[in-house]
C-alpha cells in the first residue's frame, strides 16, 4: 500500500448518438480539496453532481476540470426557433432602419446570428442522456487521475523512506556522540582543577566535586527523552508511507513535532560535533517536508 500524491492527471470520454462528451482533469497541491470547473453553458446544470463525484473520490488538492461537447455534423438535430425573439429581434432592426434611414444587406442573417432564436431541441430524456455521458466520462477521468496520484506517490514514498533513513542515521549518530561529551566535560574539569590548584589539588576533589559537577552537566545537556522521541517519531511516518489513502497532513504534523525535538537537542548542544549534526538533521527535515508537501 501507499499514500497518494496531489499531483495527477485523468482524461475521460463518453461517445454515444453522434456525440462526444470529454472530461479532463489537473491536480496540484492544495491544502484542501478545491474543485475548479470549465465547461459549456449546456452542462451548467450538472456541475453539481460532477462536483460531487470528485468529492467522493479526493480529499485534497486543486483540481482543475475541463469539460467539452462535440457533435458530429452528419448527424441531424432538431433545431427550435424562438418565434417571439425573431420578431421582436426584426422589429427592433426594422426601427433602426428608420432611424438611420438605410436598409440592412441581410436581415435574416442578422435576426438569426443573435443568440437565443435559434436553439437546439433538449427534450428531457436527450438531457438525461446528456447527463450520463458526462458522469460516466468524469468518472473515467477521476479514475486516471487517482491511478497517476498513486503512482506519483509510490515514487514520493520511496524518496521519503530513503530520506527519513538518512535522517534516523544522524540522530543515531547524536545519540552515540552524547555520553562521550559528558566524558569530555569531566576531563576538562580535571584539568582544570589542576592547573589551578596545582600542588593543593585535593584528592576527594575526584570523588566528590567532581561527581557533583560532572552530573548537573550531564542532566543539564540530556537529549535521551528527545531522542527517544524522534526515533517513535520516525517509526510512526515509516508507518504512515505503507498507507493508502490521505496522510499527507498526519506526516506534516509529525514533521513538525520532530523539528521541535531537533531545535532542543541544538539548544541543549554543549559540543561541536552534535551542532553540526543538528544542522544536517534540520536540512534533511526541510527536505522530507517538502515532499510530504506533495501527499494528499
Amino acid at each position: 500500500m501507499m499514500p497518494n500524491s496531489m499531483t495527477g492527471y485523468g482524461f475521460g470520454v463518453s461517445e454515444q448518438n453522434g456525440r462526444t462528451v470529454t472530461v479532463e482533469c489537473r491536480s496540484v497541491n492544495h491544502r484542501y480539496l478545491d474543485l475548479s470547473f470549465r465547461l459549456p453553458s449546456a452542462l451548467s446544470s450538472f456541475e453539481m453532481a460532477v462536483r460531487q463525484l470528485f468529492k467522493d473520490e479526493l480529499s485534497r488538492g486543486r483540481v482543475e476540470i475541463f469539460v467539452t461537447v462535440a457533435t458530429d455534423e452528419s448527424v441531424s438535430r432538431n433545431i427550435v426557433v424562438d418565434e417571439a425573439l425573431a420578431r421582436g429581434y426584426t422589429e427592433a432592426v426594422k426601427r433602426l432602419e428608420h432611424i438611420a434611414d438605410r436598409k440592412t444587406r441581410d436581415l435574416i442573417a442578422l435576426v438569426v446570428a443573435q443568440r437565443g432564436v435559434l436553439t437546439e431541441d433538449e427534450r428531457a430524456e436527450d438531457q438525461e442522456t446528456l447527463q450520463g455521458q458526462l458522469l460516466e466520462a468524469a468518472a473515467s477521468a477521476i479514475e486516471a487521475l487517482k491511478t497517476t496520484r498513486l503512482d506519483e506517490g509510490e515514487r514520493l514514498a520511496t524518496d521519503l523512506r530513503a530520506k527519513t533513513a538518512s535522517f534516523q542515521k544522524l540522530v543515531d549518530d547524536v545519540a552515540k556522540r552524547s555520553p562521550e561529551v559528558v566524558d569530555l566535560y569531566r576531563e576538562k574539569l580535571l584539568v582544570r582543577a589542576e592547573e589551578l590548584l596545582g600542588e593543593s589539588y585535593p584528592e576527594w576533589y575526584d570523588h566528590q566535586r567532581l561527581f557533583a559537577e560532572t552530573a548537573l552537566f550531564a542532566d543539564r545537556s540530556s537529549i535521551d527523552e528527545e531522542v527517544t522521541r524522534l526515533r517513535s517519531h520516525v517509526t510512526a511516518l515509516e508507518a504512515n508511507l505503507s498507507l493508502t489513502g490521505p496522510v499527507g497532513r498526519k506526516l506534516d504534523f509529525l514533521i513538525q513535532e520532530m523539528n521541535r525535538e531537533v531545535n532542543t537537542i541544538g539548544s541543549k548542544a554543549n559540543d561541536l560535533d552534535i551542532a553540526k549534526t543538528v544542522v544536517l538533521m534540520k536540512t534533511q527535515l526541510e527536505a522530507i517536508r517538502e515532499q510530504v508537501q506533495n501527499l494528499e
